[in-house]
């Protein structure tokens, strides 16, 4: 497609264990268009505000400087100087996350007659975002459950919302054939936050017997509130008397995510931020089944909904240990069969070609 998007985001940083997928889609979406102009609030490597090659063909990246110092005057000057640079001819700007930067960018891309499109898939709803959703031409999202305002009662929601998928690059996360799963190995992934509810697998896992199971809870906190639960996490550990079996990875670098679902029998989720959570698709993507609390994993786990969804922790920690005692081909099986759920609707050149799509129509 002719013209170039400029993708305005936090972070461009391939070893950033939560943003490092921008990569994965910036050389999609540089694939589809005439490339991509980045423009990071923090990128590490890039100048100042001069859009620079990198990446390969197409892909340009400027950072707003956060990495060395820079601060909010100063990210807000780089960007739009950056913007300055890359609206001449652009496409569309897509806005990663931050309905911020939708607000910020909103004059500039009136200015150049190019259209704003903004991705969001979070449970918080606050004043940028009401802000951001009627100056926007588009809002994307994975899943309706993904974003938070009703689009019954919000006539700009109703008007703008698409549905594209998540846009998982099931070439990373796959089976390697290289890597056997551990039996009894859980994982529990997502950031370190009560929202996330780690403790409740523990407690669920702490139950079964025979004992047969250990547990790796896969994150970091992400937020200065969130700095307490890991402490939380270790004393429920000890006080179920279960501390040599829970080990608390911490953060891990976006490029060794897949190891950690390839090595585990099954991926334990309990979070409640009530969205089509990232952490199922990879994990299904890698051909590991998912035992999960959200209603909305269903839409993934298909016709195994029965055998790995759970309305209740109690109902949650029978499923978990019923597919502890999985076989290895049953596993297997259905393991294959999230995978393909995942490429159907979740798959990255699905989400680049439905991105395609919307700014076409603008």
């Amino acid at each position: 497609m002719n013209g170039r998007i400029v993708f305005v985001t936090q972070a461009y940083d391939r070893s950033d264990p939560l943003l490092g997928v921008v990569g994965d889609w910036v050389g999609a979406l540089a694939r589809r268009f005439d490339g991509v102009d980045v423009i990071a609030q923090r990128a590490p490597g890039a100048v100042g505000w001069r859009l620079r090659a990198r990446d390969g063909v197409g892909v340009r990246v400027a950072t707003m400087g956060k990495e060395t110092g820079t601060g909010r005057l100063g990210q807000f000057l780089a960007m739009q100087a950056s913007l300055a640079q890359a609206l001449p001819g652009a496409r569309a700007v897509f806005i990663h996350m931050v309905p911020r930067y939708a607000v910020l960018a909103a004059p500039l891309a009136r200015i150049f007659r190019v259209p704003v499109v903004l991705w969001y898939a979070h449970g918080n709803v606050d004043r940028a975002l009401r802000m951001a959703v009627p100056i926007v031409q588009r809002i994307l999202t994975p899943t309706r459950d993904s974003f938070p305002i009703d689009g019954a009662i919000d006539p700009h929601v109703r008007a703008r919302l698409a549905c594209i998928g998540h846009g998982i690059d099931t070439a990373r996360y796959s089976p390697d054939g290289l890597t056997d799963a551990v039996p009894g190995l859980v994982v529990s992934a997502g950031r370190l936050s009560p929202v996330k509810r780690h403790e409740v697998v523990m407690r669920e896992l702490a139950a079964i017997t025979p004992d047969r199971w250990s547990l790796r809870v896969v994150g970091a906190p992400l937020h200065s509130a969130d700095a307490s639960y890991r402490l939380r996490l270790e004393a429920e550990a000890g006080s179920l008397g279960v501390a040599d079996r829970v080990t608390l990875v911490g953060a891990v670098p976006f490029e060794r995510m897949a190891m950690e679902y390839r090595s585990a029998w099954v991926l334990a989720h309990t979070s409640r931020t009530g969205s089509l959570d990232k952490v199922v698709l990879e994990a299904a993507a890698c051909g590991v089944p998912v035992v999960s609390t959200a209603p909305s994993s269903r839409a993934v786990l298909g016709p195994f909904g029965d055998e790995l969804l759970a309305t209740d922790d109690r109902t949650f920690g029978e499923r978990l240990r019923a597919v502890l005692g999985w076989s290895a081909t049953k596993r297997d099986d259905v393991g294959r069969a999230l995978r393909g759920a995942v490429i159907a609707g979740h798959g990255l050149d699905h989400w680049a070609d439905r991105v395609a799509d919307v700014v076409g129509g603008l």
